[in-house]
């Protein structure tokens, strides 16, 4: 049987690692990764946007190793908040230290009314979900604002399902304890993070590449169209090729709209999928300690990134001896356009707001790239279309993959084990 990948990002060469027999992989681009690659910038390698590795999962562990062997290195999360002018430790509900006294005081006594009153609430959106969950003082302080700026658009205009095992829900008693002192916090999978010593996120994925002894696979080829009637595809590079099962990590309203027999009910599912897009700013500085921090989340309108993630912080090797460098992030959407004409310049102006570096001057480097599905939106439609369109794409033998191919809030590891799970349904059909 003939099986497509369709993307070489981490899900596409998971399934490739996974895959028993003979198979054809296409990527778009002229090198392996899709959003795991890294790009060099005068001596500067920057990831697309902040990669980091964790995970509960024992395979995708043992794989992380398994492929890196000795060009690794975990280290714990130095995550902060940065809001009012000061430093906050993340997650912001546990730790209101060093905050303003009457924003504390705000934050507790709505979080303790919250507490009275939840199993009174019924939410219907996000925004609902955060004030019900943690009071509105919290809400305004930071979730909101900070969600706001992640999102790109209204949080009514977002359901709460997806986020519900993914936020730390603390106790009265943390809360007013956090207020009191400075206390870490290793909750979450990300406590304690690996990143490859040499070569950034790119060495991660160029070393799946020595294992794909049965991949055939194909560069700078990009996905046209999909036949599904005839079981084929066409290529950018004019080929034509059939398939037995395709693995697409494309997004999914993208391959919807490759389809050149797709029914009408799913083009219009498709049409209702919605993303966010991001703009990353790498930086370059030339100082060789920043801050101890490994990323750092602002949630006020003042500065236009909503996070930035010390590059350089991950590994000392992304960067020339005595520098540092950061990327930061900005989503946006038609509900949240970017703001001005020179993106960098704003970002410029933000870290000196803020602190991050003492004088223009300090820049050694600057760039630039814009990732257009970004973060995957959860709202009202996304559940029954994702669901409808996996059906009918079920029963054409495609098999989607991946953060954007499942249309689905996937970290790193998830991407990996999607790519495995696929694979095994390919393997146990060709058995």
């Amino acid at each position: 049987m003939h099986t497509i990948i369709i993307g070489a990002g981490p899900a596409g060469l998971c399934a490739a690692y996974n895959l028993e027999n003979h198979h054809i992989m296409v990527e778009k681009e002229k090198t392996v990764g899709g959003l795991g690659r890294s790009r060099e910038v005068d001596f500067f390698l920057f990831d697309y946007a902040g990669h980091i590795f964790f995970s509960k999962d024992i395979y995708a562990n043992n794989l992380f190793a398994e492929l890196l062997k000795d060009n690794h290195h975990f280290q714990n999360r130095h995550a902060w908040i940065y809001s009012k002018e000061a430093y906050t430790r993340y997650p912001f509900q546990n730790n209101l230290f060093g905050l303003p006294e009457h924003v504390k005081n705000e934050c507790i006594n709505d979080f303790k009314e919250a507490l009275e009153n939840r199993e009174a609430m019924m939410p219907i959106n996000f925004q609902d979900w955060i004030e019900a969950t943690f009071g509105i003082g919290i809400s305004k302080h930071f979730m909101a604002p900070y969600n706001r700026k992640v999102w790109a658009r209204p949080l009514t205009q977002l359901s709460f399902d997806w986020i519900k095992d993914r936020v730390k829900v603390p106790t009265l008693e943390e809360v007013i304890a956090g207020s009191r002192s400075s206390i870490a916090d290793k909750y979450g999978p990300n406590s304690t993070f690996g990143y490859p010593l040499r070569g950034g996120c790119q060495s991660l994925m160029d070393a799946f590449l020595p294992h794909l002894k049965k991949t055939d696979l194909h560069l700078e080829k990009e996905l046209w169209e999909v036949d599904t009637s005839n079981r084929s595809i066409k290529l950018s590079s004019g080929e034509t090729m059939g398939y037995d099962f395709l693995l697409p990590s494309i997004p999914l309203p993208v391959l919807v709209k490759k389809i050149i027999d797709a029914p009408d009910e799913i083009l219009a599912m498709a049409d209702k999928l919605v993303h966010t897009s991001v703009h990353c700013v790498n930086i370059g500085i030339d100082r060789e300690k920043l801050t101890d921090h490994n990323w750092i989340y602002y949630p006020e309108d003042d500065v236009v990134f909503q996070r930035l993630f010390i590059q350089s912080n991950a590994s000392p090797y992304v960067c020339p001896e005595g520098e540092s460098s950061i990327t930061a992030e900005i989503s946006h959407s038609p509900h949240k356009p970017i703001r001005t004409g020179n993106i960098i310049d704003e970002v410029i102006q933000g870290l000196l707001k803020v602190g991050m570096i003492d004088k223009e001057e300090e820049i050694s480097v600057t760039d630039q790239l814009n990732i257009d599905y970004g973060y995957i939106v959860f709202d009202k439609n996304r559940t029954a279309c994702v669901e409808g369109i996996r059906k009918y794409l079920r029963e054409c033998n495609i098999i989607p993959i991946g953060r954007y191919g499942e249309w689905n809030y996937f970290n790193l590891d998830h991407a990996f084990l999607s790519g495995k799970t696929a694979a095994e349904m390919v393997n146990m059909e060709n058995d």
